[in-house]
């Protein structure tokens, strides 16, 4: 797949003037800190099932993959540009997939600065990062959701869930969504799991939204007497 020109640029500014630090934490405020991810997902199911009654999105991506990057870019503009929706949750594990990152987990050790990079095209305070570094997630995902082609099982990566608001998180795999796109070329012929399209993406998150009440209003701040 050929990438846009302006992805790899974004990439590029991404790897220029990330400065968060490799252990969870954000540098000078720049990027939410992240979870590192258990190879069962323990703490992304807890906080997938504390929000139930709320609609949520699951992105699985590579930090350093100019389509994933450019997926989270194209989610921002079209979903997230505007006022914050508390009704909306957002999960974005990472996973090592790149180069020799699956048969050398080691060459990328922590993945933070990498994450940190990644979390800044994503403008939403409901949204939370995890890091999987064995990439084990992918696998438990891929079997939870049935992603295959005619040669067998596809690995999770570069896939992008929806979810309703009555979804809970209740065995050992995570549920399967309404809704899962990719940008995977294994799945380029799937007819079960369309390509990426993040405005009927962000389009479904809108139609599910409709469904809920609305947010609640802040009270208004009373000025002392």
């Amino acid at each position: 797949m050929q990438v846009p020109r302006a992805a790899i640029v974004a990439l590029g500014f991404l790897m220029a003037t990330g400065c968060a630090r490799g252990n969870g934490s954000p540098a000078n405020g720049s990027a939410a800190p992240y979870t590192v991810l258990d190879d069962q997902g323990s703490q992304l199911r807890a906080d997938f099932n504390r929000n139930v009654g709320s609609v949520r999105l699951l992105f699985v991506v590579d930090p350093i993959c100019p389509t994933c990057l450019r997926g989270l870019a194209d989610m921002n503009r079209d979903l997230f540009v505007g006022a914050a929706d508390p009704r909306i949750h957002t999960f974005v594990v990472h996973e090592p997939v790149l180069g020799l990152a699956r048969v050398a987990p080691w060459l990328r050790p922590a993945g933070g600065t990498d994450v940190a990079k990644a979390e800044q095209l994503l403008h939403d305070p409901n949204v939370q990062h995890y890091w999987n570094p064995s990439g084990e997630f992918g696998r438990l995902l891929s079997h939870a959701v049935g992603l295959r082609n005619s040669e067998g099982p596809v690995y999770a990566w570069d896939v992008w869930l929806l979810y309703g608001p009555e979804a809970k998180w209740e065995g050992s795999e995570p549920p399967r969504p309404r809704l899962l796109m990719h940008q995977l070329s294994a799945l380029s012929s799937s007819t079960e799991f369309p390509h990426l399209d993040s405005r009927a993406l962000a389009q479904q998150v809108q139609t599910l939204l409709a469904q809920l009440p609305p947010p609640a209003t802040p009270a208004p701040a009373h000025s002392a007497q």
